[in-house]
């Protein structure tokens, strides 16, 4: 009897949903940029977080939430929860060679890093440092965090709601 091989489940980008029927994310999906732009409730989230970075030494409420960030990437609460922040991190931003974003930031920041473990001081300056490699690496334009719509709705957001 021969086996069959297993096959590589496509993600489907949809957001499974658990028994309180809160929103959480397949940790098995592997999104491309594409994927994470056709998903509204994440792509809004990644969105609203380079908004905030690029926005925070103008905006109080911008510095707070990236304040409350417990990730070097700042990919993590308040703007994502556990499971999604691990998805946006996996996605692939390089088809060619598998790259994820999480890897694609370490390799853009590698200094900086290397630099700032040394002083404890570990996240960089999101409008200087995170911004220009956010953008790059999703293939954003600033306008997508400029446009009229979205900036409202950012300005209404609170962990949790839009």
């Amino acid at each position: 009897m021969g086996r069959s091989k297993s096959k590589a489940k496509r993600p489907s980008g949809k957001i499974a949903t658990t028994s309180d029927e809160k929103p959480s994310q397949d940790l098995t999906m592997i999104l491309t940029i594409a994927d994470l732009r056709a998903n509204q409730d994440l792509w809004f989230k990644t969105r609203l977080l380079i908004y905030d970075l690029y926005n925070m030494s103008n905006d109080k409420s911008c510095e707070d939430r990236t304040l409350q960030t417990t990730d070097p990437l700042y990919i993590s609460t308040p703007y994502f929860s556990d499971a999604e922040a691990a998805v946006v991190k996996n996605v692939i931003v390089d088809p060619i060679s598998s790259t994820t974003l999480e890897q694609a930031f370490s390799s853009s920041l590698e200094n900086f890093f290397e630099k700032r473990r040394a002083s404890g001081d570990w996240r960089p300056c999101g409008p200087h440092d995170m911004v220009p490699v956010y953008l790059a690496c999703l293939g954003m334009e600033k306008r997508e965090i400029e446009e009229e719509g979205f900036v409202a709705r950012a300005r209404r957001w609170r962990a949790g709601k839009s």
